[in-house]
């Protein structure tokens, strides 16, 4: 009777601890297929990333950190994100590089940050909570 009793907890207790697989969430890394325009910018966040540490260090920075395609030349994912401001985005978006690859400083990081939000404000929001992350915060 004893070991009947023994066996019953520790089967209910074992059954009652071990989380349903079907229950666990899916972590989503990449939701989009992986298109020139969406790879390009998966690139552009860890360069970025790197360089937000860089200056939150007071590091020296080289000049031309930064060599991108025009983000609109780039294939997208699907034609919904082929929309009329874009190419102007990505315009400004690539002037905010050109001077931050002449002038490596926060001022200049940070106006490539703002392109970033500003488009994705537009379209294509889901970003916008890692891009938030690349910002500094007043040092």
């Amino acid at each position: 009777m004893k070991y009947k009793i023994g066996f019953i907890l520790w089967f209910l207790t074992g059954c009652a601890s071990k989380p349903s697989i079907e229950k666990q969430p899916k972590v989503i890394m990449d939701p989009n297929p992986t298109s020139e325009m969406a790879q390009q910018m998966r690139d552009m966040t860890k360069q970025l990333e790197a360089i937000k540490v860089q200056l939150e260090n007071n590091e020296t920075l080289g000049q031309n950190l930064l060599n991108f395609e025009l983000i609109h030349h780039q294939q997208v994912t699907d034609s919904t994100f082929q929309k009329p401001h874009i190419e102007p985005m990505s315009l400004s978006y690539d002037f905010a590089v050109g001077e931050f690859n002449k002038e490596p400083n926060i001022k200049n990081y940070s106006s490539i940050i703002n392109n970033c939000s500003s488009c994705h404000q537009l379209s294509c929001q889901g970003p916008l909570v890692k891009i938030n992350k690349l910002k500094i915060k007043n040092l």
